[in-house]
């Protein structure tokens, strides 16, 4: 069995094929939705990644759903939306990242909509690296190149060569229409698909995971690119790694009996 993956490894690796893209002739509408619950310590670095983004502002939207927050979350996004006009904040209740992210979706009206977790940044040339790859009507989602940010423990280091050896996988399982995940840092939708499938599912604690197996189901691709980045920052903890892979490894099992 290591063999036949090895060889198929290097197969993929080897005959990988420069994807199609588009040209946009005009750039189309986009929205950045950004959930945030206690993360006053990241928020406003990821806010301003979004409004750097290399994109004209008249033709992006910036949504920062603060879901509850105890914290100053609420007052930094406030202090940010006056400065920016195209940053718009949605205050609600704790109802969790999926229903903060529906509640937005019910009031984008852009062609395409992006999700950035709250500690996450997107690169100023994120979004134009992904937009290229929509070449059909058919591709519902293009991820960029996860990457960890600034690792500063062994921990953090460690994630980092992880992240590393996920996106080679991602780019093959992208070949065979597989993808299994559309992560919370900056993959982006086409937003018309996004409503067909009735957005998140807000009773699935890995809610891009469950997305990612019903975008396939209805027939729609997702696609995996080197040519854009975004940075995250990891667990710097024991404790914080494990309560992360337990949420990942308990949603991933239950979303298999859901779609089993």
């Amino acid at each position: 069995a290591s063999l036949y993956f090895t060889v198929f490894c290097l197969l993929t690796l080897l005959e990988r094929k420069e994807d199609e893209k588009k040209q946009w002739k005009s750039l189309p509408t986009v929205s950045v939705l950004i959930p945030a619950y206690n993360e006053e310590e990241s928020i406003e670095e990821t806010v301003k990644s979004a409004i750097n983004l290399n994109y004209p502002k008249d033709k992006l939207k910036i949504f920062v759903i603060n879901d509850g927050s105890k914290d100053r979350t609420k007052e930094i996004v406030e202090k940010i939306a006056k400065e920016n006009s195209n940053v718009i904040l949605i205050d609600q209740l704790n109802g969790g990242k999926a229903n903060a992210l529906n509640n937005a979706l019910k009031i984008v009206d852009t062609e395409f909509t992006a999700t950035l977790d709250a500690d996450s940044l997107a690169t100023p040339t994120t979004l134009k690296g992904l937009l290229p790859y929509f070449t059909s009507n058919e591709i519902a989602v293009v991820l960029p190149a996860m990457k960890i940010k600034d690792p500063k423990n062994t921990l953090q280091r460690m994630q980092r060569y992880e992240y590393v050896v996920n996106l080679f996988h991602r780019m093959m399982n992208a070949k065979l229409d597989c993808i299994h995940v559309t992560p919370g840092p900056f993959a982006l939708y086409r937003t018309s698909v996004l409503k067909e499938l009735n957005g998140f599912d807000e009773n699935c604690i890995t809610e891009d995971l469950e997305l990612a197996v019903r975008i396939q189901k209805n027939n729609y691709k997702i696609l995996q690119t080197y040519e854009a980045e975004v940075y995250t920052i990891p667990p710097s903890t024991i404790k914080g790694l494990y309560n992360q892979r337990k949420r990942w490894y308990k949603g991933g099992f239950l979303v298999c009996m859901k779609h089993k």
